[in-house]
């Protein structure tokens, strides 16, 4: 993401954090957006949006950074980047250039996108990881607490009954002895 212009990689971040927002705009600039959208869709679409001059849609962006209260991003700077970004594509080279920066920049940031859902996913698998090895020691400890409650249970009926057979041969002693 670090070979990406400085505006598109706070437009990616934008993106990342609050996709949903990211779709309502696009829906309001009237980009159509599919009912199920995915970050790399919703990237490629901004993109284009940047690209095809749509200034509105820069500008919603950057209203909406601000509003949204996203300290790590400079909304000054996505403003008058994406001006300048699109000031430049005006009067700069010809449209295939155009296409070919724009396929870059989405490829790179796919590959962003996908290193943090990567990231995402392995966060995910660790606390299964977790949960899997707290239950299987919880499952341990029942076991040993019901063999451990097994075993003095045993141990008790088996003193109850020692008890009762001695306490019959002394009572059968003395009334042996008392006639």
């Amino acid at each position: 993401m670090d070979k990406l212009p400085v505006q598109l990689q706070l437009l990616v971040r934008f993106i990342q954090e609050k996709p949903d927002v990211v779709v309502r705009l696009l829906k309001k600039n009237g980009i159509k957006v599919s009912s199920k959208p995915t970050l790399d869709s919703i990237t490629k679409l901004s993109f284009e949006a940047v690209a095809n001059d749509n200034i509105q849609f820069v500008k919603d962006v950057d209203s909406a950074i601000r509003n949204e209260g996203e300290a790590n991003f400079d909304p000054i700077t996505l403003g008058v980047s994406a001006v300048l970004s699109i000031g430049s594509m005006i009067f700069g080279g010809r449209q295939a250039k155009k296409q070919r920066q724009l396929m870059a920049n989405l490829k790179m940031a796919e590959l962003s996108n996908a290193e943090k859902l990567a990231m995402a996913q392995i966060d995910a698998n660790m606390t299964n990881t977790q949960i899997e090895i707290y239950t299987n020691s919880l499952m341990e400890y029942s076991k040993a607490l019901q063999s451990e409650s097994t075993d003095r249970q045993r141990d008790t009926a088996l003193f109850v009954g020692i008890m009762g057979v001695g306490l019959a041969i002394m009572y059968a002693t003395v009334q042996i002895f008392k006639k």
